[in-house]
Formats: structure tokens, sequence, C-alpha cells
């Protein structure tokens, strides 16, 4: 068992760029929204990229090797779906089910997620939030077309980091571009798409019903809240090596490792589950020791999303310069 990269998984969005382009080695006039580069879900399965074991699906590798590639979860695919986001244009303004509700009426998973804001315009902003204080307020807000003055801003820029509950409206501005770290769903309802048309001249659906059922009418996801730490802070530091704690909520703890030179000695967050390292920014090199016990390395960078096997106990980043890495398990 070794550490896995994938080919990333490109995916056209009416509100994508071409910023990202370059990163993931992409040649089309189309805009590109999302890079997908680590997903098990049915839609979009990821396909290795280095070692023995390229050109299989991650899927592959669970349904042979699951004590590796899985360990302990609830769903038999790999629970968390990783991607980089660009945002020319306006995302339109959304909302996910929970659990509960995405499996009785989707027969999927919800989606609670986090974003590590890579890029903003000054001044940029996301959608987090509403003021909708009953169902009523909202159809007849949707009736009225008069959505935007309960729509919630949030101030955002380089670095900042953002955690969504499912339940939560929210919306990516034009200008961001960021990785995101999400429960393996692609379960969406969409409130308002900006009046805006595609290519066709048509609007796109809206699930103005749907999100009705999951929005949380004037007050917080108690739930989920009481579950979660969203405080940032310093796990260690050292003159070379920034450790940081960003969330850890009932489906996924995302920390932050920040190297400016010099090694960064890990372990895996929870033992018998992998860690997946998504590179921010950056180049350096991963280190362990093989199932042979030959010490073995992988060069890492920007762009990239690493699965190391619950089989690897520990391993080492370097770096002799900048490198910036989520590191995420469940």
């Amino acid at each position: 068992m070794y550490p896995l990269k994938f080919t990333p998984i490109v995916q056209e969005r009416i509100w994508g760029g071409s910023r990202l382009k370059s990163l993931f080695h992409v040649e089309t006039d189309k805009p590109i929204g999302e890079y997908w580069v680590l997903s098990g879900h049915p839609s979009a399965k990821s396909i290795i990229a280095n070692g023995e074991f390229a050109g299989k699906t991650l899927n592959d590798m669970i349904a042979e090797f699951p004590e590796a590639y899985l360990g302990s979860s609830k769903q038999d695919r790999f629970p968390l779906l990783i991607k980089f986001l660009e945002a020319e244009d306006d995302l339109s303004v959304q909302i996910h089910p929970n659990d509960e509700y995405g499996l009785k009426h989707e027969g999927d998973y919800g989606k609670t997620e986090a974003w590590y804001i890579l890029d903003s315009k000054p001044g940029g902003e996301i959608i987090y939030g509403d003021t909708f204080t009953s169902k009523e307020q909202y159809l007849q807000a949707v009736e009225d077309h008069n959505i935007k003055p309960f729509l919630e801003r949030l101030p955002v820029a380089a670095d900042d980091f953002v955690h969504v509950p499912s339940q939560t409206m929210h919306a990516l501005l034009a200008g961001t571009t960021l990785i995101e770290i999400q429960q393996t769903s692609d379960v969406t309802y969409r409130v308002y798409d900006w009046d805006r048309l595609d290519s066709s001249g048509k609007s796109r659906e809206l699930h103005i019903e749907k999100a009705a059922e999951v929005m949380l009418y004037g007050q917080p996801n108690t739930v989920q809240d009481s579950q979660t730490d969203k405080t940032r802070y310093a796990i260690a530091s050292s003159p070379n090596v920034l450790h940081e704690h960003m969330v850890t909520c009932p489906y996924f703890t995302i920390e932050k490792i920040t190297l400016s030179g010099g090694s960064f000695s890990g372990q895996l967050g929870k033992v018998g589950n992998p860690d997946i390292l998504v590179v921010a920014s950056g180049k350096g090199t991963l280190k362990w020791v093989d199932d042979q016990g030959v010490e073995a390395e992988l060069l890492v960078h920007n762009g990239d999303a690493i699965l190391i096997p619950a089989t690897i106990a520990a391993y080492t980043l370097s770096a002799d310069e900048n490198l910036n890495i989520l590191k995420t398990f469940y």
C-alpha cells in the first residue's frame, strides 16, 4: 500500500472561469468551475495517477483494500469529496439537506462542507446564512422575487476558513477560488440563481419546495453546532512549521500545515483510517516507510490530493521553500 495521487475530474460550470486551468493542465475555452481532486461518488470516480495501481479508480482500491483506503466509515464508499473551485461569476444561492432528509428523498447523503479560501477579489464576500423566520416568509419572498434582502453576507479573504453545515443557505460570489472539503454527496437545492440564463436562453432549475423543507428558520443548526469545534488555533509551532486546527465536526477534521523550509513529522489523524493531504500552494516531498520497511518518497505540488493509507502510521513532509497543506481525516 502506498499514498495515492489522482487525475483531476474537470467540471464545466456556467459560473466557472480560466484561472485554474494552467494548474490542472486543462485546455478548453469552456468555463471550468470545479476540479474534483478526490472523489468516490458514483457520478465521478477518481482515477489513480501514480504507482502500480495507476489507472484504477478510488472505488476499485476501496473494494480491494478496504482496511487501507477506507478504514472505519458508515459508508462503503469514500465519505469525503474534495474539490478546487473557481467562481468567475456568482454561484446560485443554495442549500443542502442533512443525511436524514437526503437519504429519504434523494437516495444520497446530505452535505456539510468546509471552504479554505485561496484567493478573493478586494472586498470579497460570500453568501452565508439568511434571515428568514418562517417557511411562509420564505415562500412569499420567492413569489415576490425578493430573495436578496434576506441573504446574509460574510467578508472573505485569502487564508480564511469557512465551515458550512448542511441546512445553511450559502453561495460563492464572483472572484473567489477555494478548496472545498465536503461529505460525498451531490445533492444541491437551488434557491435563487440571480435571474441568469444559460447558453440556451433558459434559466436553471430551482428547488424551492425542497429547500423550504430543509431550511432552519430563525435558528442556528444547534445539533451540529454543539458537536463542532470551529476554533482555529495552533497545535504546534516552530520557526519553520505551523500546524493549525481549522475545524472538527461530525463528518471530518481539517488541519493546516504550513512549511517555510524544514520538515513536518505527521501521524494519522485517526488510527485505522486514512489521511488526505491537499496541497493548497507550493511543492515539497512526502516520505514514508513502505510495506518492505524501505523508505519511499513522492513529490507533491499545488493542486494535488494525496490519500495516505491507514497502513502507514507515520510520514514526513519537507519543503525547501513554502508548502501549505490541508490535512483532513474522519
